[in-house]
């Protein structure tokens, strides 16, 4: 637009031997004084251009350097049908812009809420991915359904985690087992396969 905003956005992914991995097309709009998108549409396409999913992100308030404090997600299958919602509340901010903590509510097509997950990201790398991190859950009443502590280490160009160690507790805090999950290929939405 006259200021500089950005409308539109084409992204294209591609494997290191060139071969398009998969395609997001990007619209903005809702722009506040300093620039901040408060609507953005996202669709997603695999590498034969079939639209795989979409997302309406809406933020609805921003801190005075431009980190979004809170938004929402709605994601669609691609026929354009509610698959689920979150409200996110993102607070913390290192210098960098990354959330140290982030508070998600998930509800279901309806608009019932599900459950909840409270994410400390407690250390970055340099490229803002979480190295360290602990999520909390919770079921439908607040009620604590376990914890998980994250290290992930080995990231690709796409900020995918080659190597992820997770602990898993219960919701009084006993250790229920830990994984160490190495992942070597992704497809193009950023899944381990």
């Amino acid at each position: 637009d006259a200021r500089g905003n950005a409308l539109s956005q084409t992204i294209e992914n591609y494997e290191d031997k060139g071969a398009l991995l998969d395609k997001q097309e990007v619209e903005n709009s809702d722009f506040n004084a300093r620039g901040n998108p408060g609507k953005t549409v996202r669709k997603n396409f695999d590498d034969a251009g079939k639209l795989i999913d979409s997302q309406v992100i809406l933020n609805k308030k921003f801190d005075s350097r431009g980190n979004s404090l809170e938004q929402s997600i709605e994601n669609f299958d691609d026929k354009g049908v509610l698959i689920d919602k979150q409200e996110i509340t993102n607070s913390e901010f290192n210098s960098r812009g990354n959330a140290g903590k982030t508070i998600r509510k998930n509800y279901d097509d309806k608009g019932v809420f599900l459950d909840s997950q409270t994410i400390k990201n407690l250390k970055f790398d340099s490229r803002g991915n979480v190295l360290e991190q602990t999520v909390d859950s919770f079921d439908d009443k607040g009620a604590p359904t376990g914890r998980q502590e994250i290290v992930n280490s080995g990231f690709n160009s796409r900020g995918n985690a080659g190597k992820t160690v997770r602990k898993n507790f219960d919701d009084a805090g006993m250790l229920i087992d830990s994984q160490v999950i190495l992942n070597k290929k992704f497809d193009s939405r950023g899944n381990s396969l």
